[in-house]
């Protein structure tokens, strides 16, 4: 009788009891299961937080090391996908330095293309390199390739060469000259505050005024033409970075040799109607001049990828921070 009944125990009522142990068990781990998810939320949240003061701090550490050092320059660095170079920048221009020294960044989506696009031998030119950023950030990442800017100003074209010497880029120079479609003179206006707008093309007085700032002064300057310098690149060009304010149709004109020997070449430059308008050309003739050079354009997104965008769309386009043109396939 008693060996039937501890039978009958073990057959029935004892997995009855291991079952329900179980799934306490399973319920337990369950909890602890959930913990654990709402502690790994916490965990990224404060993990979110970190990286948004680690990203204030590197903006900050962009622009916080700055040093006046005289004769109207301050000293400064930027941090370019890891890489320091100094600059010696304006200490009285209102135009570019203020927010360069204050985040250490400039022309972003310019920037970033370069940095993704330039290869360490490539053969570039900066025409109308102002300070030299971009001098510079093509020295920077083209350790073996060759770098020319062109700067018209004598004041920037100093901080440009100077760029270059105190940062050791013996593979770039930077001309005094200005980028025109020939050899000669050429008569520009220089804005004393904001040298980043010194143009062929002399702004109305009274606009001058509201911004507090002096007249205008008109220098002349050597014009050279991108076809000339080809022979300084061993031939070859493959970058071309134009800022001059309105007078890209006569750099251009200047550089129809370079573009047509040179099918890999990319030009980056700004893109604003209103200048070259004020300079004094037609913009349909001028967009005629890019097709006719057999070149196709694109839209530089902020980070630094390319889109394609049509010369219609262009050309109702008010201004655009940055475009690339390149051959057409």
């Amino acid at each position: 009788m008693l060996r039937d009944i501890k039978r009958f125990w073990a057959n029935n009522i004892y997995p009855f009891f291991t079952v329900s142990q179980r799934l306490d068990e399973v319920i337990a781990w369950n909890r602890k299961l959930d913990d654990l998810l709402a502690d790994r939320g916490s965990i990224q949240l404060r993990l979110a937080s970190i990286e948004r003061k680690i990203e204030r701090l590197e903006i900050f550490s962009h622009g916080a090391r700055a040093t006046y050092v005289g004769n109207n320059r301050v000293l400064m660095k930027a941090i370019i996908a890891d890489h320091q170079i100094a600059f010696l920048v304006e200490a009285n221009d209102r135009l570019l330095a203020p927010w360069f020294i204050i985040t250490g960044g400039y022309e972003i989506a310019l920037t970033n293309y370069f940095v993704r696009a330039l290869k360490a031998d490539s053969h570039c030119l900066d025409i109308g390199s102002n300070f030299g950023f971009f001098t510079c950030l093509m020295a920077r990442f083209c350790p073996d390739g060759r770098v020319i800017g062109v700067e018209p100003d004598r004041q920037v074209f100093e901080l440009a060469r100077d760029n270059t010497l105190i940062n050791g880029f013996g593979h770039a120079e930077v001309l005094n000259a200005a980028a025109s479609k020939e050899h000669g003179e050429m008569t520009l206006y220089r804005r004393l505050t904001r040298s980043g707008n010194t143009s062929i093309a002399k702004l109305p007085a009274d606009f001058i005024a509201k911004l507090g700032e002096q007249p205008s002064e008109p220098f002349t300057v050597e014009s050279i033409c991108i076809d000339d310098l080809i022979s300084k690149m061993d031939d070859r060009i493959d970058f071309v970075k134009i800022d001059v304010e309105g007078a890209e149709p006569l750099v251009l004109q200047g550089a129809a040799a370079t573009i047509s020997k040179n099918p890999n070449i990319t030009i980056v430059m700004e893109w604003s109607p209103g200048q070259i308008t004020q300079a004094g050309f037609g913009l349909p003739r001028f967009i005629e001049n890019l097709k006719d050079m057999g070149l196709k354009a694109f839209d530089i997104a902020q980070d630094g990828s390319l889109i394609p965008i049509s010369f219609d769309d262009l050309m109702q386009s008010s201004y655009l921070t940055g475009i690339a043109l390149k051959h057409s396939a």
